[in-house]
């Protein structure tokens, strides 16, 4: 096998591929959107349902979970600061955990946030190759 041959078998071994990290993008902006909008368009019950899990205080938590996870959103759908976006919902969903239990929901955003701050470019998008 040539050098150029060995050295690209290398790489494959080192990161995943764009469309794995695309998909897990993807997945997340499906998985977290929903909840992230209905902090804010369904308010009052998110608060009270903050209140009832024990959360210290739920108004306040509300916000600023929501504008994390819309934040988070929008930054995974355009595929800018990716990473960053990534890194933003690990301890959102750690604390989901912590107080509701872990589902399959945040199960599945926690390991695909993990899986993008490890393996993203520090900037990419649907629009951009990495070559």
């Amino acid at each position: 096998m040539s050098e150029t041959g060995i050295e690209s078998v290398r790489s494959v071994r080192r990161s995943p591929p764009d469309w794995l990290l695309t998909g897990v993008r993807v997945v997340l902006v499906a998985l977290v959107a929903k909840p992230a909008v209905s902090k804010f368009l369904t308010y009052g019950n998110s608060v009270a349902f903050f209140d009832a899990i024990g959360m210290p205080f739920p108004g306040l938590m509300v916000v600023i979970a929501g504008f994390i996870e819309v934040g988070a959103v929008v930054l995974l759908l355009v595929g800018v600061k990716v990473r960053l976006a990534a890194l933003s919902l690990i301890p959102v969903m750690l604390v989901a955990m912590l107080h509701v239990g872990p589902d399959w929901k945040n199960l599945g955003v926690l390991f695909g946030a993990v899986l993008l701050t490890a393996f993203s470019p520090s900037l990419s998008s649907f629009w951009q190759s990495s070559g």
